[in-house]
């Protein structure tokens, strides 16, 4: 039986990096485009490409499907290698860090990118808990804005800590909620729920 395989958080690309950038940055590396899958939303599967090489980490492109927007991973057995390649790929790429990503949330709250932004902070979120991402999220449920509070709920997906289960739980008890959002709110209730047995 080999190692278990790491997983990286989700590097959330920005808007000047695409595609063909992470095919010449894994080039650069010395990985090979060894896979291709397109997406089939049907399916819930994500468009994905893969480069690895003989040893080190593997890096996976991915599109993720409610938001539209682009990440990669990095998969290793060794959490040195993977560490190293991420805080590279952040670099290189010019990939969303962490501070970033709750920032432009403060920076866009109350606009019409407001969603979009929370979508992203989720999606880039740590395995870990992190304060900073958790209380903005808290925000978005509580805003009066149904686009706001669906990215909330979306958001609590991509890293479903136990912290959020309490507020999802809360939301539905919110008067006059919108029964689109009780149903989201609802299946990721079950979800967790689901994870816990």
């Amino acid at each position: 039986m080999g190692a278990k395989q790491l997983l990286s958080r989700r590097l959330v690309l920005r808007s000047s990096t695409d595609e063909e950038s992470v095919d010449e940055y894994a080039a650069r590396l010395g990985l090979a485009r060894h896979a291709e899958i397109p997406a089939d939303e049907e399916e819930g599967v994500p468009r994905q490409i893969l480069w690895h090489a003989g040893s080190g980490p593997a890096l996976h492109y991915r599109e993720d499907l409610f938001s539209g927007l682009p990440y990669i991973v990095f998969t290793s057995q060794d959490a040195g290698a993977l560490h190293d390649a991420v805080e590279l790929a952040e670099v290189a790429l010019d990939t969303w860090r962490i501070p970033d990503l709750w920032r432009a949330v403060d920076t866009g709250r109350d606009s019409d990118q407001w969603p979009e932004d929370v979508l992203r902070m989720g999606l880039g979120a740590p395995e870990e808990f992190d304060e900073e991402i958790f209380s903005r999220v808290i925000d978005a449920l509580h805003s009066d804005r149904d686009d706001v509070c669906e990215a909330g709920l979306i958001a609590t997906t991509y890293q479903p800590w136990d912290a959020y289960v309490e507020p999802v739980r809360e939301l539905l008890l919110r008067e006059g909620l919108s029964k689109p959002l009780a149903e989201t709110a609802q299946t990721i209730l079950d979800e967790f729920g689901a994870a816990d047995s």
